[in-house]
């Protein structure tokens, strides 16, 4: 992972993202370092890349602390957050990254296909956003993870487009919760990311999809956005720090879409 030296904006706050130990989550949560604020890396298997993204933002002058736990859990969710409590001191800055992708054809999805992707992508950050109200000190900021694909239509992810369009409605309502504390809720909706969730599920695109390349990959998210090249999470993770900067006082209830351009809402 590279850095820059950037402001140190955050400094005196601390972070918590959830699947931040590796992808876009890693990003952001090392971008949050960078800009100061103390952080909690958390994983649900990955310990081993979660404690190497948390010795990289130590490196940067911040605390850091690794904490397992599994988002469609609210006993883990709410262990989670007890812990960074206690361990950082308070927290200011909550990030819900963690999801699942899915592709299946129509007739094909069972229903425990649509479970375990509601579990994670809506019931988790629903449980995030519960210990946030309860844990969160005032002014704060919540950010939920969305995705362009809530309103780009594509064959074969009725599922996944289902449940990040219900982020979406969840933060205006967030918003609404959140406000009297001074905190402010908003969501970013990725698009086009070379992340390594997208390499793993590539191949399922298209039906009958065979493994492609790196360089097919490539090719294919570029033709997504004007700027004809992949995203990467560190775009994304400029995004999220932004939204959780002092600048972002009087943004809230918002969804930012975040695809070089694939979507322009």
């Amino acid at each position: 992972m590279s850095s820059q030296p950037r402001s140190k904006s955050l400094e005196g706050k601390v972070a918590l993202v959830t699947g931040s130990g590796r992808g876009i989550g890693a990003a952001i949560v090392t971008r949050f370092a960078e800009h100061g604020a103390n952080v909690v890396v958390n994983y649900h298997s990955s310990a081993d890349k979660a404690e190497k993204v948390a010795e990289h933002c130590r490196s940067l002058g911040v605390k850091a602390v690794t904490v397992k736990g599994d988002v469609s859990s609210p006993a883990d969710i709410e262990r989670l957050f007890e812990t960074a409590a206690k361990e950082l001191g308070g927290i200011d800055i909550v990030m819900s990254n963690s999801g699942i992708e899915h592709f299946n054809d129509l007739e094909q999805t069972k229903p425990v296909e649509i479970e375990k992707v509601f579990r994670t992508n809506v019931f988790g950050q629903y449980y995030v956003a519960q210990a946030a109200h309860k844990h969160m000190n005032k002014n704060g900021r919540l950010i939920l993870i969305s995705s362009i694909s809530a309103q780009w239509g594509i064959t074969r992810h009725a599922v996944y487009s289902a449940s990040k369009a219900a982020i979406q409605g969840m933060v205006k309502c967030l918003a609404q919760d959140f406000g009297p504390k001074g905190i402010t809720v908003n969501a970013v909706a990725p698009g086009g990311i070379k992340s390594d969730m997208w390499i793993e599920t590539a191949k399922d695109y298209v039906p009958g999809g065979e493994l492609m390349s790196d360089k097919d990959i490539d090719e294919r998210i570029s033709k997504m956005s004007p700027f004809n090249r992949p995203g990467y999470p560190e775009d994304i993770a400029g995004v999220v720090a932004l939204l959780a900067s002092p600048e972002a006082q009087w943004l809230t209830g918002q969804t930012l879409h975040a695809g070089g351009g694939a979507f322009m809402a």
